[in-house]
């Protein structure tokens, strides 16, 4: 897992730049580092007690989306995007 200082958002948007609208880019790097960002994500969520976690795409083809129940809840909740600290 790679560690990106920028929000989940921002990796998203890169991708779509690259993907869709034809800028200059890996796609398959910026994909990447979504996934690397959601996995990060899913673990500093089981960290927190998060529990039965699902990787989805909206509507099938949309953005992956994490989802999982939170320890303060029964209802599953997307993940929040957990910035890691710069040190």
């Amino acid at each position: 897992m790679s560690a990106h200082l920028v929000s989940l958002q921002t990796l998203y948007n890169r991708f779509d730049s690259i993907a869709r609208m034809g800028e200059p880019g890996n796609s398959q790097a910026a994909h990447e580092a979504v996934q690397d960002r959601l996995a990060a994500n899913r673990a500093v969520a089981d960290t927190n007690g998060w529990t039965s976690f699902s990787l989805e795409r909206s509507g099938g083809i949309g953005r992956l989306r994490l989802w999982g129940v939170p320890p303060s809840s029964e209802d599953r909740e997307v993940v929040p995007d957990w910035l890691p600290s710069a040190e």
